[in-house]
């Protein structure tokens, strides 16, 4: 089970019924609608990660509904089930960015490949969003603790609260403080906060006789410690269960050049701390000794200035006016610009033009309200290429509620969109040679008949069946029989027009659409091109191979009105083309000169 929310729009209930219980394995929660108009209703009160949703509806049809749901969320995931035979309906859906196509009746297979991709697609926003939701915060506490921490005289009486919060933004079940006596021979436990409240862990750490000596040269050298309770031997396995953690992170604190003591932070799950998150904390760890140190001659940006730059996210910082005044190493990375060539300009500098003004207005007011903005932003590198940041502004106030500052997170999620990019356009595509499927076949034949009635045209559909194709897979493999495809696919796409429509029909089978024929004249052109394909010669891995092809070819409307019956004749065609001896072309018709005869369709 994983932790999604799909919604389910269909006015059918059976199918929703069908749908909820296949939905089992893969959300937690599965919301039924009955039309687009409850749809949008649902949507907008439970946010769900997935939409699926049927076309022809009361009230509120699917595809208007997808384009409500775009406005409020570029982002979510969404699916469409009907009978994909309306060419308009499937350009329509791909425009309002619908992302998986499926038909009726489910089967569970199909299912499965269309879900699954929306799950893991949906499942890694919500970690990629958690992960920066998480680390904004720790952010945040840090640099709360950096200005309120360093301004108390006493630092102790500021440690609590501070350390709390910062237990809370870094998600972690303990954290605690030890300091050394003056022979850094044992430490003694100066606060601790745990998920559990009676867990403390030891009050007086003896480094030799609890068997930590080798932890304690890592710590007196500068190094931090991060590792699992699985990795350690009995004695600091002890320690771990005494906090009752699985992972620690010491991360050594320093006073005046001098090791001081340590901070511990611990985990209740087995794995260690990211790096990112450990260069964060150390900040923390920093803070606290210098706040011991000196409490009043540290400003809290200089403390926190190590967590930007070694965060692996882009990280800027603007003053008040959004004049930019630092950058991290992350930021010249991924954007191309040097530090010296942003700090006092408008962050504008990054815009790609992809967003108009209201788009810019409506982030501004977010922030300006509640003090943050997030979300998908296209922007442009130095470079002039073009990138999709995921992109977190929070606004920092100082004691009278001013803005002192903005920071901006972001990291590049240009490979995800291309990623989802790539799927949409194989939804209507064959993958090994990128000619179109069935699916667009259907759609765009169905359309070319009722064009080719309204205006009295003439459309051929070509069925071309590889022969003796088996023995090149049998005998050298099927990487070489799929390279022969794509030659195969490349041949026909010089011989054709942009837009007549090459399909890969099945396994060494395709279909061509020629719409609007001028003459019969230029289809047997056509077709003795295709044919002369058989004489050419593909090299591949310097295996000389020839492949023949039996051609079938119908005519609407001189043998068939529908796309069914067009496609089936054609495919008759063909079987007489094979059995009259292979690499022929033949016409449904016996007599080609029957296709002259219709004196309302003239080609």
């Amino acid at each position: 089970m994983q932790h999604i929310t799909v919604l389910v729009v269909d006015d059918d209930k059976i199918t929703t019924s069908i749908l909820t219980k296949m939905l089992d394995r893969y959300a937690d929660h599965v919301i039924v609608a009955s039309n687009g108009e409850e749809g949008l209703i649902r949507f907008k009160e439970y946010r769900p990660e997935i939409v699926l949703t049927d076309i022809n509806m009361p009230k509120m049809g699917g595809l208007e509904m997808v384009e409500q749901i775009r406005k409020l969320d570029e982002h979510v995931k969404i699916a469409i089930f009907t009978n994909f035979e309306n060419r308009d309906i499937l350009l329509q859906a791909i425009k309002f960015g619908v992302n998986q196509f499926f038909s009726k009746p489910f089967e569970a297979k199909v299912f499965a490949q269309v879900i699954q991709p929306l799950c893991d697609d949906a499942l890694e926003k919500k970690r990629i969003r958690a992960e920066l939701n998480r680390q904004q915060k720790i952010l945040h506490a840090i640099n709360e603790m950096s200005h309120n921490f360093l301004q108390q005289v006493d630092w102790k009486a500021a440690l609590y609260q501070e350390l709390f919060h910062l237990k809370q933004a870094s998600e972690t079940a303990a954290v605690f403080l030890y300091q050394n006596d003056k022979t850094n021979t044992t430490a003694t436990q100066i606060i601790a906060i745990t998920d559990i409240e009676r867990v403390r862990g030891k009050k007086k750490l003896n480094y030799k006789r609890h068997h930590l000596m080798r932890w304690k040269h890592q710590l007196e050298q500068g190094e931090r410690v991060n590792g699992c309770i699985k990795d350690y031997d009995r004695s600091k396995q002890r320690l771990l269960q005494a906090f009752a953690i699985d992972s620690l992170l010491i991360l050594p604190i320093f006073v005046n050049e001098k090791w001081w003591g340590f901070l511990g932070i611990g985990n209740s799950n087995r794995q260690e701390l990211t790096e990112t998150d450990v260069e964060m904390l150390s900040t923390a760890s920093s803070i606290i000794g210098s706040a011991i140190n000196n409490a009043q001659n540290i400003t809290s940006l200089k403390m926190s200035s190590a967590v930007f730059e070694h965060t692996m996210d882009g990280v800027l910082i603007t003053n008040a006016q959004n004049r930019i005044v630092h950058v991290n190493d992350s930021f010249v990375q991924i954007t191309g610009y040097a530090p010296n060539e942003v700090i006092g300009k408008d962050p504008k500098l990054l815009r790609s033009g992809v967003h108009d003004k209201h788009f810019y207005h409506q982030m501004w007011e977010q922030i300006e309200q509640n003090g943050y903005w997030q979300g998908e932003i296209t922007n442009r590198k130095k470079n002039g290429e073009i990138y999709i940041e995921w992109l977190s502004i929070n606004a920092i106030r100082n004691d009278k509620g001013e803005v002192e500052n903005y920071i901006g997170i972001f990291s590049d999620v240009t490979h995800q969109r291309k990623d989802a990019q790539q799927q949409a356009f194989l939804a209507t595509h064959d993958p090994l040679t990128g000619l179109s499927n069935r699916l667009l076949l259907n759609d765009r034949l169905e359309h070319a008949i009722n064009h080719a009635n309204r205006f009295n045209q003439c459309i051929a559909v070509i069925f071309c069946d590889l022969d003796d194709f088996k023995p090149i897979n049998d005998t050298y493999g099927h990487s070489v029989g799929d390279e022969v495809l794509k030659e195969i696919a490349s041949a026909f796409r010089e011989i054709l027009r942009k837009e007549d429509t090459i399909c890969r029909f099945g396994g060494d089978e395709f279909v061509i659409l020629i719409e609007e024929l001028k003459s019969f004249e230029y289809l047997q052109g056509i077709l003795e091109k295709l044919r002369a394909i058989s004489e050419r010669i593909f090299i591949i891995d310097n295996i000389r191979l020839q492949v023949g092809m039996s051609i079938g070819a119908s005519l609407y409307p001189n043998d068939a009105s529908s796309p069914e019956m067009l496609l089936d004749r054609a495919d008759k065609a063909m079987y007489k083309a094979k059995h009259s001896g292979k690499n022929k072309i033949a016409y449904y018709q016996p007599d080609a000169s029957a296709y002259c005869a219709n004196p309302t369709y003239t080609i």
